[in-house]
């Protein structure tokens, strides 16, 4: 039998569009006669939705994709994330579909409230028994178990894998299947590894993992981690921060050779969902979907600069934005800002085909995204800082322009001079005068950000946001901050590695 699974780019609430995309993946696997098919957590709806999910009308509208997605799938099994309301509560839940039509809904129970998780403010966690969807009239729950031929497929739900009383743990399971929308962190891939090999020796399944793809809506990355393992070894992987709708992977797999596995002492289901299809016989265990480099070879930073890189582009056409500007002063932030959207829009180009890539920016009408790069200068500025602005900009062959604004803070000044009655000084003034530097510098890259309809990047990392060290409507300023959860020791030792 052949098991796949396939990430995919969302947007919160683009029901058309991210119908397409799973659409689009599931022809891909037919064509690749991939039988069972298991897609990312929300993936109809998107999952940074926020507070639109207690709106009635997002629930009703998911409902709606899913029967449009259910008429296009036949002998498949396709498992999808949605948002689920049933009774006038809403569950974070896993559709299962085949032959044109819903067998059941795994429902989530353990919902994540820590970071940048929010979700037992929209859903409820699933109930302890089971019971009937009323619309469809088939089963909803945690941990139920879905018959296919022989084997029992068992489905998870992002954190649910992570808890002691995973579903894995609830009954004997042949095949389970984990749905995610997992944001990015430096080196979680490790981790996440270790998780699907461990499960899938530990249970003597096979485990098939599928994660959200791309920057959703600003907020959190997603790098579309994609893995199918059996006995404590990977089968497939899946390349991660791609920029296309999605990707997909498969592994074939003996049905006889699960069978045959001792397991666990785990009892068998009492009751089963029983799916209309039965798993091909093949006769060999065998990874023939893609295959990425072995995890850990890559650079923490080389994972670091794609997650951004990904990002950035993602955010640009999007928003349908016509590129960014930022405003470089000589030092790291800056240029690493620069280098970095410089990048994205290099590979976004390198890697979608020119159809796909004119696609992404029909709205440009035929131009190409620009960065635009300023030098603002003032007394306090000095010759090597502009130097080293102006060789970083033509060493990435960005427009570059030097802008004198001393005279707009010596008027500022006169004007606050006049009011208060005596002249400034650096021993009396030094912050106000500082700030002062930092704001004058933001109406000008703003109104370029709006002429030319691009985005302006805010320049200052984590270390100076948790210090303070920072000007509010100054060097705060900006549409996006694409280095804001980078300390400044670890954005130095990036710099020497891309260096």
């Amino acid at each position: 039998m052949r098991i796949g699974a396939a990430s995919v780019r969302t947007l919160p609430l683009d029901w058309e569009g991210n119908h397409q995309r799973i659409v689009s993946l599931i022809h891909k696997a037919q064509q690749h006669q991939v039988e069972l098919l298991v897609f990312p957590e929300l993936a109809l709806s998107g999952y940074e939705c926020g507070d639109f999910f207690w709106s009635p009308w997002v629930a009703e509208a998911a409902w709606e994709s899913l029967q449009k997605l259910r008429e296009i799938v036949g002998n498949q099994i396709v498992i999808v994330g949605l948002p689920l309301r049933i009774h006038s509560k809403l569950y974070n839940a896993a559709a299962v579909l085949s032959q044109g039509k819903v067998w059941g809904f795994a429902l989530k129970r353990y919902l994540p409230r820590d970071g940048v998780f929010y979700e037992p403010r929209w859903f409820e966690p699933a109930p302890p028994e089971p019971f009937i969807e009323p619309r469809s009239g088939v089963p909803a729950g945690y941990a139920l178990p879905f018959q296919w031929g022989d084997l029992i497929l068992t489905i998870e739900i992002c954190e649910d894998a992570w808890q002691p009383q995973r579903p894995l743990t609830q009954h004997l399971t042949h095949i389970a299947v984990s749905l995610n929308a997992s944001p990015f962190e430096m080196e979680k891939a490790l981790r996440r590894q270790r998780l699907v090999e461990e499960t899938s020796y530990r249970y003597q399944c096979v485990y098939a993992y599928a994660n959200l793809l791309g920057n959703e809506a600003g907020k959190l990355l997603y790098d579309g981690d994609l893995l199918i393992a059996w006995r404590g070894s990977l089968l497939a992987a899946g390349e991660r921060f791609s920029y296309h709708d999605g990707e997909l992977i498969w592994a074939d797999v003996s049905p006889e050779a699960i069978q045959a596995l001792h397991r666990p002492t785990l009892p068998p289901p009492q009751k089963v969902i029983p799916l209309p299809t039965v798993p091909s016989a093949t006769p060999i265990v065998s990874g023939t979907g893609p295959m990425t480099a072995p995890r850990g070879t890559a650079s923490r930073w080389a994972e670091l600069t794609e997650a951004i890189a990904m990002g950035l582009w993602d955010y640009l056409w999007k928003s349908r934005s016509r590129g960014f500007v930022v405003s470089l002063s000589g030092g790291l932030d800056s240029a690493a800002c620069a280098v970095l959207a410089h990048y994205a829009l290099q590979k976004a180009k390198k890697t979608l085909s020119p159809v796909q890539y004119k696609q992404r920016l029909a709205y440009m009408d035929g131009a190409e995204p620009r960065i635009y790069t300023f030098y603002q200068a003032t007394a306090q500025s000095s010759e090597a800082t502009y130097q080293r602005a102006k060789a970083l900009a033509e060493a990435l062959g960005l427009p570059f322009h030097k802008w004198d604004l001393q005279p707009l803070v010596e008027s500022y000044e006169a004007l606050v001079t006049s009011w208060l009655g005596r002249e400034l000084s650096w021993e009396k003034d030094d912050i106000a005068r500082q700030n002062l530097q930092a704001r004058v510098r933001v109406p000008g890259i703003w109104m370029v950000a709006n002429l030319m309809g691009a985005l302006l990047l805010t320049t200052s990392n984590r270390s100076e946001l948790a210090v303070g060290y920072s000007t509010m409507d100054g060097d705060s300023s900006g549409g996006l901050a694409p280095i804001a959860g980078i300390a400044k020791a670890d954005l130095r030792e990036w710099a020497l590695w891309a260096a």
